[in-house]
């Protein structure tokens, strides 16, 4: 007979805050992710005739600020000390990803309508890396991964 494990009651409060984190982070990482194809599409000049660069940096840049103060709610995150060193990796990794995005902003030369296409897709290729280290993270926490 299998021995069930009941976690305790912080471990779930944590893991109920985690999977709302996780799933903050990846509506975010599709929003940037839409930013960037919408971009090359500007970019290429197959884009609708309404789309240019100077909307998308006012939009890029007020995500860019809220994905800064969930960084901040994340850094302010109690985590239980079974979840600590996770979690000092999780939020790491979640400040990298935001630096890359920033990176990805620099690229892109707005009044202009000019991109580094280089810079971009090394920054989101970067981010791709990082998705994938957070997920290796997950999978060393019972299992689960994104």
């Amino acid at each position: 007979m299998r021995n069930i494990i009941t976690p305790a009651p912080y471990e779930k409060a944590y893991t109920i805050v985690l999977n709302r984190i996780l799933a903050r982070f990846t509506m975010f990482d599709d929003v940037f992710g839409e930013y960037k194809r919408t971009v090359l599409k500007i970019v290429r000049g197959r884009c609708l005739a309404s789309e240019n660069l100077q909307d998308l940096a006012r939009y890029w840049e007020r995500n860019c600020q809220q994905f800064s103060r969930f960084l901040d709610c994340i850094g302010q995150t109690a985590a239980p000390p079974e979840f600590q060193q996770f979690h000092q990796v999780l939020t790491g990794e979640l400040r990298h990803f935001y630096n890359q995005v920033c990176t990805a902003q620099q690229a892109i030369n707005w009044g202009q309508n000019s991109c580094c296409q280089a810079t971009l897709q090394d920054a989101f290729n970067e981010m791709t890396c990082i998705r994938d280290r957070i997920d290796h993270a997950l999978q060393n926490v019972n299992g689960v991964a994104m």
